[in-house]
């Protein structure tokens, strides 16, 4: 996995010098765990949106003058509501001899069978896993093989996924992924289908006559009376 390194440098924490910052276009930033006090700490935004693409939810290096490197993962991020510019990080500083719990996207490969005939769509219902590995095993996402989808009554599950080396799934075996639903355009043409196999029910003119001759003689009863 190649290393993605983030160069910072140490901060202030008043709200000025924040805003001095972000206007230099700096991200302030914090990090904590690892057994250490919170360390807060300023980069370069566009050095900073790179390493968070570069790593995605894996490891960063985080580089400061005169300074031990620190193993860091990105564990929150906020961005500005019109913007959508980062406004500020959350680092994790980890171990990497301890095992750690994330959760991590899931990526669809292949085509699923049963939905070439047009007739099934394909329902989501898991965007993410929890694993269990180290820092440095953390993968970017893991595979789920779509091929297996070849009937409606089929199913990805977890344990279906491909989960790399030293990585341990934590989620569920039994939890679905991905699964196959008949789609609306299928139903509508069963529903019309069902409609044109119904008729009015055909009624005898005999049966017809009889009934209204037994009106006709009622009421002629009924005259007489």
């Amino acid at each position: 996995m190649e290393k993605t390194t983030l160069q910072a440098e140490s901060r202030g924490s008043g709200r000025h010098e924040v805003r001095e910052l972000r206007l230099q276009e700096r991200v302030p930033a914090v990090i904590y765990g690892a057994s250490q006090e919170p360390q807060v700490i300023a980069v370069d935004a566009r050095a900073l949106h790179k390493a968070l693409v570069s790593a995605g939810r894996g490891l960063i290096a985080i580089e400061m003058e005169k300074a031990p490197m620190i193993q860091v993962l990105t564990r929150e991020i906020q961005r500005d509501p019109v913007k959508r510019n980062i406004i500020h990080v959350d680092f994790q500083a980890v171990s990497l001899t301890e095992k750690l719990r994330v959760t991590v996207p899931i990526e669809q490969h292949g085509v699923a069978p049963v939905l070439e005939t047009g007739d099934y769509v394909l329902v989501r219902v898991a965007d993410n896993v929890e694993i269990e590995c180290l820092a440095s095993d953390i993968p970017s996402y893991i595979i789920a093989d779509m091929t297996k989808l070849e009937t409606e009554a089929d199913s990805v599950l977890a344990s279906d996924l491909a989960m790399p080396e030293n990585v341990k799934l934590v989620t569920a075996a039994d939890h679905v992924i991905f699964a196959v639903t008949i789609s609306r355009a299928a139903v509508e043409a069963e529903e019309e289908e069902e409609l044109e196999g119904v008729g009015e029910e055909e009624v005898e003119p005999g049966e017809v006559e009889v009934i209204a001759k037994g009106k006709a003689a009622k009421a002629d009863e009924d005259f007489e009376d």
